[in-house]
């Protein structure tokens, strides 16, 4: 990337050099150092990091905006007698998406451990050019 003054629209054309950049770079170190607070705070609590499921079947908040994950033909996907989408014969053997909430599986884990936190991530299929 030449050294000079690029637009965030140029850059989001070329994510895998973002981070040469200086604006990209010391976000970076930002979100590293508060995130590093983060779980620092929360261990000296007691708190236990929950990493959940970033692959659900479940639309945890009912926003209807999810990126669905498949290795289905999208253009063609097989389908059943009814004419709908054949799920069966997908990777999973159902419809699957990228998580909108880690909510309802943390929840699960407060019930059997009391102290926990999660910390992302969640994908929302909001156009937000990012």
């Amino acid at each position: 990337i030449q050294p000079k003054q690029h637009t965030l629209e140029f850059l989001r054309e070329v994510a895998h050099l973002r981070v040469r950049t200086n604006t990209f770079s010391s976000i970076t170190r930002v979100r590293h150092r508060a995130a590093q607070a983060v779980h620092r705070f929360f261990d000296q609590e007691g708190f236990f990091w929950v990493n959940t499921p970033i692959i659900t079947a479940s639309d945890a908040e009912g926003a209807g905006q999810m990126f669905r994950v498949s290795t289905l033909d999208a253009v063609n996907p097989p389908r059943t007698p009814e004419g709908k989408i054949d799920w069966h014969k997908d990777f999973f053997g159902k419809e699957a998406y990228l998580t909108v909430s880690g909510q309802l599986n943390v929840e699960a884990y407060a019930m059997a451990m009391s102290k926990v936190y999660t910390f992302g991530p969640t994908f929302r299929a909001e156009n937000s050019n990012t």
